[in-house]
Order: structure tokens, then sequence, then C-alpha cells
């Protein structure tokens, strides 16, 4: 947007209430233009905030299928789409999706300039727009900010992490074990969303709420671009949601940062001055901050307690020592032998990580009885199909499992491991003399 500046026209495009209800200014082509695009692309992205969270998102996700299959046949030769986005935002479903977004939202522009060509200029709808946008990135900001204060979305360093061999990580678990290392660097990337987020809320903040998260979000894109993070479509709408915001101030911030020359104050006057609307106004974000801050603080302690809970003697790593599969012992050369069992504990969710020496690597999660010495074993990539298993612990260091695995039976003795790592015991030093 810094374009409508440096060519000399004014940016009255993405400019706040001030000029859009006190002027009757006429929009130059290239402002109605940009204006059009962004709220039809933004809109389709985000809709349909903020009923989704009354509502979900189901219907809409529905609608998406027959012109996401059209166009992945019609443009990229792929018959059907099937594989819905799964925890990871960039499946073939997303891109293309944001395909269609664009293709969308460059028709909707076309045909919006052909049919409306008489209005001088969108200030209302601008303005309504631009709080759309602020509200949806402050509360998209802070959700993933207060994840990572209250150390739930990195979580911890794992045992299946600290044994595994460095070669074998993916570029994301190099990156999740690099943050998950850190709480104090988890709780500052954290805090610096959570802040940016929080000060969408007010428009005297908005600018500087906007340029903390464009610097924020920036670090974010880059991250899951080179480490193929699959959130790399989400987190450059937001960043673009936040270079939208600042667009507004473009003339006033390099006057005042490059060119050395004084800035006038902004001001900020209410859509309008009836009391029903400002204490109305008042109320409403009064309850949705409130609201918002105290759910994601509930969630976030009580995930934190679960996470600095003591282990019982079941978690740990463990040696596989013998592996029967219908009573008959299988060797270390089966490749579908377990060799590696890890119970573990990342951030507030428990999970098992099984792993061999010829690439067998599986997560997945569990549930325990203790009374009745049951362990269900829950497999996620198998449409969360369920394996109980009964467990005896003759010592600390053993675990003995029996049960159904698919259609095999079998019995397993694992024996922990124990090992110290530098990683994990070295510490902080402010003295370090080598």
């Amino acid at each position: 947007m810094c374009f409508l500046w440096i060519s000399g026209v004014q940016p009255t495009l993405f400019s706040p209430m001030e000029q859009a209800l006190t002027s009757s200014s006429k929009w130059n082509f290239v402002e109605k233009i940009g204006f059009r695009f962004f709220f039809l692309f933004f809109i389709l992205q985000i809709f349909p905030f903020p009923l989704g969270y009354l509502i979900g998102n189901g219907f809409y996700n529905d609608a998406w299928t027959w012109p996401i299959n059209w166009a992945g046949n019609t443009f990229f030769d792929i018959p059907e789409v099937s594989l819905r986005p799964n925890g990871s935002g960039d499946t073939r479903w997303n891109w293309i999706q944001l395909f269609v977004t664009i293709g969308l939202s460059i028709i909707g522009t076309a045909i919006w300039t052909a049919v409306d060509t008489k209005r001088l200029n969108y200030s209302k709808l601008s303005y309504w727009f631009r709080v759309i946008i602020r509200f949806y990135l402050g509360i998209t900001m802070i959700s993933y900010g207060f994840a990572k204060v209250f150390f739930n979305q990195f979580g911890n360093v794992t045992d299946y992490r600290l044994y595994q061999e460095f070669g074998d990580m993916s570029p994301m678990g190099l990156l999740w074990t690099f943050m998950a290392f850190s709480k104090g660097y988890q709780f500052f990337a954290g805090l610096g969303e959570v802040l940016g987020g929080f000060l969408l809320f007010f428009r005297r903040t908005t600018l500087v709420g906007s340029l903390i998260l464009i610097g924020v979000m920036s670090n974010v894109v880059l991250l899951n671009l080179f480490y193929d993070v699959p959130v790399k479509i989400l987190s450059t709408l937001l960043l673009s949601m936040g270079l939208y915001l600042v667009a507004a101030d473009t003339k006033r911030l390099l006057n005042f940062f490059f060119l050395n020359r004084p800035v006038p104050a902004r001001t900020y006057p209410l859509y309008s001055t009836e009391k029903w609307f400002i204490w109305g106004r008042i109320a409403l974000k009064t309850l949705l901050i409130t609201g918002l801050l105290l759910l994601h603080i509930w969630q976030g302690v009580d995930s934190l307690q679960y996470l600095e809970s003591p282990k019982s003697a079941l978690y740990g790593p463990y040696q596989i020592k013998q592996f029967q599969r219908n009573k008959v012992d299988v060797p270390l050369t089966d490749t579908l032998r377990w060799e590696r069992m890890f119970v573990d504990r990342r951030g507030s969710t428990d999970m098992i990580a099984i792993t061999n020496q010829h690439g067998l690597q599986q997560r997945i999660g569990f549930e325990r009885d203790e009374k009745k010495k049951i362990l269900v074993l829950n497999d996620w990539l198998a449409n969360d199909k369920k394996y109980p298993f009964t467990y005896t612990q003759p010592d600390s260091n053993t675990l003995i499992l029996k049960g159904k695995w698919n259609s095999d039976s079998l019995c397993l003795e694992l024996h922990k491991m124990h090992k110290k790592f530098l990683l994990t015991s070295r510490g902080f030093h402010w003295v370090s003399e080598q």
C-alpha cells in the first residue's frame, strides 16, 4: 500500500474515521479498486467470524467442497481433493481454497467496479471493515500468544526428542524442540503476540499494536517458511492484516522516521455520539476483553498445572527387551518390531512414541486406569482407533504390556533407559569461563 503515497496519491483508501465520517472526499480509482479487493479477500478468508464462535464453521467449510474440487480438477488436474485441513493448514485443500479466494476477489472486484460507478468513497464501510479486521487479528493473536505464555504450543522437551537422533528430526521438529527448550523465550514470544493483539482493541493504540504484530508475525512467517511449518497460509494472512491496518499511517510513518518532518496529531472521533452507542460500545468491548482474557488465563493455568504436576513411575523412556507377537518372539530385524517406547508428557498432552532403527516412528495418545491397570492406546492416524493393554510394573524400571494391536496379540517387556543429557542438565550461567 506504500505505493499510494510514493506515487503522490493521498492514502485515504485505508484512512480512519475522521476522514470517513467528516469528509465527502472522492476516492480515486486505485483507492476504490484496492479497497474492493481487500474487502472481498479478507471477508472470504475469515467468514463467518465472529458468528463462527457461536454456530461453528462446518457449514462454511462444506460450502467450499464443490468450488475446491472444481478448481483442482480444472486448473491443477486433481480429480478430487478429499483430504481436508487436519492439523496442517497447508494441505492441497488450503492452497486451492486460497487460489479460489483470490480469483473470486478479483472477479468480485471487477463486477463491483462495473456496477458501482457513482459512489464517491467507501468511508463508512471501510471504518467498520477495519473494526472487523482489528478484532479478528486481535483475538487470533491473543489466542496464539497465551498458548506460548503458558507453554502449551511448544510444550517441553520430551524424552522422545532427547533420544531421537538429530538427523532424524523434521525441520518443524527441530524448530519445536528449539522453542520448547526455553520457557523464557516462549514466554517472551507469546507476550509480544498478546500485547500486540490487546492493543488492537482500541483505536488509539491500533497503530502501535499493528507495528508490534508486524514485527512478531514477520518472524513467524519466516520460521514457517524456512522450517517447513504447515501454517504458512494463515501466518501470512495475519501478517497481511497487520500491514493493512498500518497502511493508513504510511505517510505519517515515512515523514516521522525517514524524512524528519513534523507529523500532526490524529483525532479519533466515534462513529456516533449517541449515548446508547457510546455506552453499548464500552459495555460490549469490556465484556469481550474481560471474557477473552479470563478464558485464556483459566485454560493456560489449568494446562500449566498439569504440565508441572508430578509424573507417575509409568512415564519415561523404555527399551523393549522382549517383543512377542501372537506368542512368538519377534527379532530385531523385523521392521515392524517396536524397539523403543517413550511414555511422555508434552505440554498438557500425554503421548506415547514408538520407534525402531528401521525408520518406524509413531506417536499415539493414551489413557490409563490405575485401578484396573489398563493402558488404552489411541492411534491418532487411524481415526482414533483404541487398543486396550493391561500393564504391570514389577519395579520402577520395568513395564510389562499385554494386549491386541490390530489383529495381533502382543506381549512386551520394557526396561527404562537412564541417560544424562547435556541439553537438560547444563543450566544457565551468567559467567562462562569456556
